[in-house]
């Protein structure tokens, strides 16, 4: 079955931009966080280039996030940020949704006008769940990836085949238990 989140390009409309921190925006190098491929120039078309707000929405704490993001020197190209302390909301079996329909509220945008950038199935869920277009990009894992592909669009990735791929690494190599 398809997951939600075949979209390779941010529409023409688009008036908010809501984006996942660890994995999408930002990854851990040698110990230090440092934007993803292609991030800087993804940010500045967007944020100062189209004037659309950008936000970060994680399930990580505000102190986390906001380190990691100076520390991968965008921080300063964020418009806002979201967190497990302000924008979360447990589910069973002690997993989080991210509370997308906040930043929503808060810039008075409909879902259909912004769409939420993610790299995981519960990105995607939390995206179906609040009914925002979503794209779901790879993890650090793929270095061949660039958000520039998000700014001229379409990206040539596709989220079932990177579904695809990662469930097989797992069957492969799964986590141990305990």
């Amino acid at each position: 079955m398809p997951q939600f989140g075949g979209e390779t390009v941010i529409p023409s409309d688009v008036k908010l931009i809501l984006i996942d921190c660890f994995e999408t925006l930002i990854e851990l190098r040698e110990r230090k966080y440092a934007p993803r491929t292609g991030i800087g120039d993804f940010l500045r078309h967007f944020v100062r280039d189209l004037k659309i707000p950008v936000v970060v929405i994680s399930d990580a704490g505000e102190d986390l996030v906001i380190s990691a993001l100076t520390e991968a020197n965008v921080r300063h190209l964020i418009t806002a940020i979201y967190h497990a302390g302000n924008a979360s909301e447990a589910l069973d079996g002690g997993r989080m949704r991210k509370r997308l329909d906040l930043p929503l509220a808060d810039f008075r945008i409909k879902a259909s006008e912004s769409v939420f950038i993610g790299d995981s199935p519960m990105d995607a869920q939390a995206a179906q769940h609040h009914g925002l277009p979503f794209i779901r990009v790879p993890r650090s894992e793929d270095a061949m990836f660039s958000f520039t592909t998000l700014i001229t669009g379409p990206s040539r990735y596709r989220s079932g085949d990177f579904s695809d791929l990662m469930l097989d690494r797992y069957k492969k190599d799964p986590k141990p238990k305990g």
